[in-house]
């Protein structure tokens, strides 16, 4: 495979539009699966905006997510808190 490499000065543009995402406001902050991405997802990691994935992307991360809290000792989310925070991600997603 070839890497591609880019002009030195999109670097700064490229780093700001990847960052974005991150610690975003969330829509429906009162809302619990808000409360939920924000109180099990945001006290490992910055939170990211729902809109930054697709739903698809955001279904393959959650359960990504629920290994590596097993894997570091920590409770995995339960199937209804799963339910809450998919059909939070699935109204704000791209």
């Amino acid at each position: 495979m070839r890497s591609v490499r880019l002009p030195r000065k999109l670097l700064p543009g490229i780093a700001v539009l990847a960052l974005a995402g991150c610690n975003a406001k969330l829509p429906e902050p009162d809302s619990p699966g808000a409360r939920l991405y924000a109180e099990r997802c945001g006290t490992c990691h910055r939170i990211y905006a729902p809109t930054s994935l697709t739903f698809e992307m955001w279904k393959v991360q959650v359960e990504r997510k629920q290994g590596v809290m097993v894997r570091q000792g920590l409770p995995p989310l339960t199937p209804d808190e799963r339910d809450v925070l998919l059909a939070y991600l699935k109204r704000h997603s791209q």
